[in-house]
């Protein structure tokens, strides 16, 4: 939250008075499309603006500090893939720069969604969402979002 004073109108009886705000922080990803993330028309394979979606996550953990790589040796948790969407506005080509924002739109108790909108030239031209749970491998179930995880998301939320 951001705590903005309202400037004092020349209106009397007017105060200063707090207003909070709550701004959302988004994470963007440069991408640009290489042969093979394309079909044999030079158009962009559906499945793989699903792997954006899913790079531009790791991107961002990554930047925060977070290893997945170190996640998985550990076998504490893992973050399987419940559910996953696509959809496409506008065909995304060979060579074409794509700006992928993230954001979490839904932080729940054991799972989380992350969104990404593919931008290019300002235009969306796609989204994806993604949802993974948290999964004990040793428990085999559901637990709570760890804090070290839940601390790097709730900041681009």
């Amino acid at each position: 939250m951001i705590r903005i004073l309202i400037p004092l109108l020349k209106i009397r009886g007017l105060k200063k008075e707090p207003l909070n705000l709550k701004f959302m922080h988004m994470y963007t990803y440069k991408r640009i499309i290489r042969v093979q993330d394309t079909d044999a028309t030079g158009v962009l394979y559906f499945a793989n603006q699903l792997q954006i979606g899913l790079e531009v996550f790791e991107d961002f953990l990554h930047t925060q500090g977070f290893s997945i790589g170190e996640m998985i040796k550990k076998n504490h948790y893992l973050l399987p893939i419940v559910h996953a969407e696509a959809d496409f506005f506008s065909p995304i080509h060979i060579s074409d720069t794509l700006d992928v924002t993230l954001s979490f739109p839904k932080i729940g108790t054991t799972s989380f969604t992350h969104a990404s909108k593919v931008l290019r030239n300002g235009e969306k031209v796609g989204t994806v969402k993604i949802v993974h749970v948290v999964y004990c491998p040793k428990k085999q179930e559901g637990i709570p979002i760890p804090d070290d995880l839940k601390n790097k998301i709730v900041t681009c939320s």
